[in-house]
């Protein structure tokens, strides 16, 4: 049997990230309200959860949330 219901999300660090990738993180947006992308993210929260990670925070422009999931590609 599967269970499809997803673990708790576990709160991480984004400031133990190097400055550069918070900077990108944080520049490289899509706001679904703004419809508009690279607004700029504000107030960031970074979670982990069944083998995802994203971050949280608000739209700079609008104060909406914006998701930005981490995706790692294989460097193959």
């Amino acid at each position: 049997m599967t269970n499809n219901i997803e673990e708790t999300p576990t709160q991480r660090d984004f400031f133990a990230r190097p400055d550069a990738e918070q900077s990108d993180f944080l520049a490289q947006t899509w706001c679904n309200n703004c419809m508009e992308m690279d607004l700029g993210m504000k107030n960031p929260k970074e979670f982990e959860s069944d083998h995802r990670i994203w971050i949280e925070g608000e739209c700079v422009k609008c104060g909406s949330q914006v998701i930005t999931e981490i995706v790692y590609e294989d460097e193959e």
